[in-house]
């Protein structure tokens, strides 16, 4: 559905109260998290609602009695009511899931698949990738590891030949993902959808963007802090450098691309596609023809094409006959401008694994430190979220990482 056309529906539907709450709500997170992910779940928000006037329900899955009754959990946590889902506790950041007394109350499961719907139509990562339900917290997942199969013709009264086939083990381990934020015990005293929406959407958001983190960086020492290796960082993937240049602007939205897209055997270029963060994908579609001064956007758009409304779910355009993603936790353009410098990945998505353990823990607490102030004396209530997931890259050779001259 057209984002303006849901803008208008937003604009003429939504009572005045239902506004007023979004930009409150949307003022209030900006202080805890950053800019782009307070307007990011007041998007969400607002889409929902739009998407509920029009189909009769939203993204989510969830109806409003489903909304409201998980609104009302957290409330009744937030007021002190005991319920067989819900124990009020004190605690600080620092949860032990495995303390009953201490970790909060396991949602719905509908609730819980809401938010995981949310993340996947925020998220690259959790769109794109092959998703494995896990049962316990580790699972290994065979991949192929030898060369293509071509096997033999039988001669008469002769045997055959017998391949051995190759295969090593990808590993999923899961570990416990946590959000945690404080909200003003006023907006709890009321329970309705919209504040289920935004509780969902915070949650969906902030999944997703964790999630995109680890599967294209992964975790390093100061920059990205995580559990699980990205595919920038990934051993045994083939890589591309550019014959010259030490800036991403010496890459070729045409020889270069077509080059790359060569490093893939033709088994996995169905479903490849580049991805790259929007600034250094926005020169790039601006790349020039020497000769004449034009845009090669124009002059060849069979190769290159541009969606200004693209980004992480929906492409931003398309480059070599592949679509192009963009993702924030890619390098920037403003950080690729050394020799030998990593910037844009091409390959296939379902080579990805993100195992998912299901359950997503809730707590809501009325006292406790949450960034080193005591929500109690700040008449607020920490919400913490909680979820065990893993990532790994199943098969290396299904990315090819493209990096400036070395």
């Amino acid at each position: 559905m057209d984002q303006k056309f849901l803008d208008t529906i937003v604009d003429e539907v939504s009572k005045s109260n239902v506004k007023t709450l979004n930009e409150f709500m949307e003022k209030e997170l900006l202080p805890k998290v950053d800019e782009q992910t307070s307007k990011t779940a007041r998007l969400l928000v607002d889409r929902m609602f739009a998407e509920r006037n029009v189909r009769g329900r939203d993204v989510t899955g969830l109806d409003d009695e489903q909304k409201m009754s998980f609104a009302k959990q957290i409330q009744a946590a937030y007021r002190g009511h005991e319920s067989k889902a819900i124990r009020v506790t004190k605690a600080n950041e620092a949860l032990i899931e495995e303390q009953d007394n201490r970790g909060g109350y396991l949602v719905e499961p509908e609730v819980a698949a809401a938010i995981l719907r949310i993340a996947a139509s925020v998220g690259t990562i959790m769109k794109q990738c092959q998703k494995w339900p896990m049962k316990t917290d580790e699972l290994g997942i065979p991949n192929f590891t030898g060369t293509f199969l071509t096997g033999s013709y039988v001669g008469v009264d002769l045997p055959g030949t017998v391949t051995g086939l190759t295969f090593g083990q990808a590993v999923l381990i899961a570990r416990k993902w946590q959000l945690a934020f404080t909200i003003g015990n006023d907006l709890l005293a009321d329970a309705n959808v919209q504040l289920a929406d935004w509780l969902l959407a915070i949650a969906g958001e902030a999944l997703a963007n964790m999630v995109d983190q680890q599967g294209f960086i992964g975790g390093t020492p100061t920059t990205a802090p995580g559990p699980f290796v990205g595919i920038l960082n990934t051993p045994n993937v083939n890589t591309y450098t550019l014959p010259s240049g030490t800036t991403y602007a010496s890459f070729n939205p045409v020889t270069d691309a077509l080059a790359v897209t060569a490093t893939l055997e033709e088994s996995i270029l169905d479903g490849a596609a580049f991805y790259m963060h929007r600034t250094v994908w926005a020169p790039i579609a601006a790349t020039l023809a020497s000769s004449s001064g034009i845009p090669l956007l124009y002059l060849n758009s069979a190769q290159l094409e541009k969606d200004a409304t693209g980004g992480p779910i929906r492409p931003a355009g398309q480059m070599g006959g592949y679509p192009v993603y963009t993702n924030r936790w890619l390098p920037a353009n403003s950080v690729v401008s050394q020799a030998g410098t990593a910037f844009m990945i091409f390959g296939n998505m379902k080579a990805c694994a993100f195992g998912d353990k299901g359950d997503i823990r809730v707590g809501n607490f009325a006292s406790g430190t949450f960034g080193g102030k005591e929500v109690a004396l700040a008449d607020q209530s920490g919400i913490v979220y909680k979820h065990r997931h893993a990532f790994v890259v199943v098969l290396p050779k299904a990315f090819t990482v493209v990096s400036t001259h070395a």
